[in-house]
């Protein structure tokens, strides 16, 4: 009973501190949750027929527009939310669907009720520096990015897991069906994330049936494949092609593994110790496929595989939790064990928690030291992450076209509904198109560009207004200021920006 009850504080104290981010998002300027949320509300304002969320282009020409901002934007349409009480409420059915996914997870290896207790704090807290980058889910990142499509769909992926065990374990029927059905919505929302799910579901079959089964299995990536192929929103089959290239996106996670992964590694000896001892040898698998996916992308360049670093992780804390949880630590007579082992156990607890836990709060204090700052300088103000754009929303909107440097902008869609001419982020659909508009933005702002042109750019991309970012003054063209009075209105200044509205062109 006590367990039950320890189980449910620490799940109410989960869902509090998401609660906290939902309402008070703590999301930076370049956050992927910007073209999220821009998606979520281009397909509230049409659902069948959405614009591109940043770009002056047709929906098909992006590939946000998966069953998660799909569904997202129905219910924004539906409940007619404003777009970011939305996003947070999503967040939330993110961590519902994290958490059971992974409680039931764990019910597939132990019945054990404190196992749970173990493995939220080590997988959140288990980790060294930690990363910025989407699927990381170390504490201050976790709660950051569940309104994130590869946060939902982790959920998605650990529920897919546990309906493959009740087939694999009790031949249910429905158990194969719903897992086939979880693992192609899985891999339509996010195919990358996916992968983790198939990783998994080989694993645990291979251990509790068989080569013969687990070949059977195979048809279900197969099947999701199909699936997505008919998605009708954009050309999967184009995404996934150029989305495992690096022509569009910078690989990150193939470098300071040691200091950012942290203690989670120390889960590869806990995954060696149990191989020995023949358990869990379905974490020990997939941790062990995990590696070696990593580092065969790793030499290959192949950028999909990169992710395969957070699932490992995954494994691996999953492996630490379970030897704390199997040692007894916290039990009645633990320190009546020898000695050498009680040191052991002690020592992983204090770098796996100790280590891990001194890194997260000084993660959590730079989050939130700026919004306790600023809520103490104007008595009781809450410090939103569109601050500085919220003057913007009187005079934009979802028919307007900005000019804008492509990192400055990449808030203003969800935020006024506006396009940009270039957005700061990659696009596998468009590799040449977005190179293409990022070239000629830096044109517009940067280098020694005439009037005439300067107007050409404007007209080619039915620019509506011009947004300078005074913080990158010193990079911007000597000409371009008596440019803007000649073809451009000076319509709001709100630090460090200046809006202008383009004039008639002829």
């Amino acid at each position: 009973m006590r367990a039950a009850k320890a189980v449910k504080v620490m799940y109410v104290a989960a869902f509090l501190i998401a609660l906290l981010y939902a309402m008070v998002p703590r999301w930076g300027e370049q956050s992927d949750i910007w073209e999220t949320a821009a998606a979520i509300q281009a397909i509230s304002d049409s659902p069948l027929q959405p614009r591109n969320p940043l770009l002056d282009l047709p929906g098909d020409t992006s590939p946000r527009f998966t069953p998660y901002t799909v569904v997202a934007g129905i219910s924004d349409r539906l409940f007619d939310l404003q777009l970011f009480s939305t996003v947070g409420v999503w967040g939330l059915i993110s961590l519902v669907l994290f958490l059971s996914g992974l409680a039931r997870v764990v019910r597939t290896l132990t019945d054990d009720r404190l196992a749970m207790l173990w493995v939220l704090p080590v997988m959140l807290l288990g980790w060294g520096h930690g990363y910025g980058e989407a699927n990381a889910y170390q504490a201050e990142h976790f709660f950051l990015t569940l309104p994130y499509v590869g946060a939902i769909t982790y959920g998605i992926c650990f529920h897919g897991l546990a309906e493959l065990n009740r087939f694999l374990m009790t031949g249910s029927k429905l158990g194969l069906i719903g897992y086939t059905l979880l693992a192609c919505l899985a891999f339509l929302t996010h195919p990358v994330t996916a992968l983790l799910l198939f990783v998994a579901a080989f694993a645990w079959a291979i251990v509790r049936k068989g080569l013969a089964v687990t070949a059977l299995l195979q048809i279900v990536p197969v099947l999701a494949l199909g699936v997505a192929l008919l998605w009708p929103y954009f050309d999967y089959a184009d995404a996934l092609f150029k989305g495992s290239t690096e022509q569009w996106y910078k690989v990150r996670l193939f470098a300071d593994q040691l200091t950012k992964v942290g203690p989670a590694l120390l889960g590869l000896p806990v995954a060696f110790y149990f191989g020995l001892r023949r358990r869990h040898l379905e974490l020990v698998i997939a941790l062990g496929c995990s590696c070696a996916i990593y580092l065969l992308s790793w030499l290959l360049g192949i950028q999909i595989g990169s992710r395969f670093l957070f699932y490992g992780a995954i494994f691996s804390h999953l492996c630490i939790a379970f030897f704390f949880l199997e040692s007894g630590l916290f039990r009645r007579g633990f320190l009546h064990l020898p000695i050498v082992r009680t040191g052991i156990v002690i020592a992983l607890l204090a770098a796996v928690i100790g280590v891990g836990t001194y890194y997260r709060a000084r993660k959590f204090e730079m989050q939130w030291t700026p919004v306790i700052r600023h809520y103490e300088a104007t008595q009781g103000d809450i410090l939103e992450p569109w601050e500085d754009l919220r003057d913007f929303q009187s005079y934009l909107n979802s028919s307007h076209v900005v000019m804008v440097d492509d990192t400055s902008g990449w808030r203003i869609p969800a935020v006024t509904g506006a396009r940009l001419v270039a957005q700061a982020k990659g696009n596998p659909l468009l590799i040449d198109e977005v190179n293409q508009r990022r070239t000629d933005v830096s044109r517009f702002f940067y280098e020694s560009t005439d009037s005439e042109a300067r107007q050409e750019l404007l007209q080619k991309y039915h620019c509506t207004h011009i947004l300078v970012d005074n913080r990158l003054a010193p990079k911007l063209d000597h000409t371009l200021k008596s440019d803007l009075e000649e073809f451009a209105d000076f319509t709001i200044a709100r630090p460090p920006f200046q809006l202008y509205r383009v004039k008639k062109l002829d």
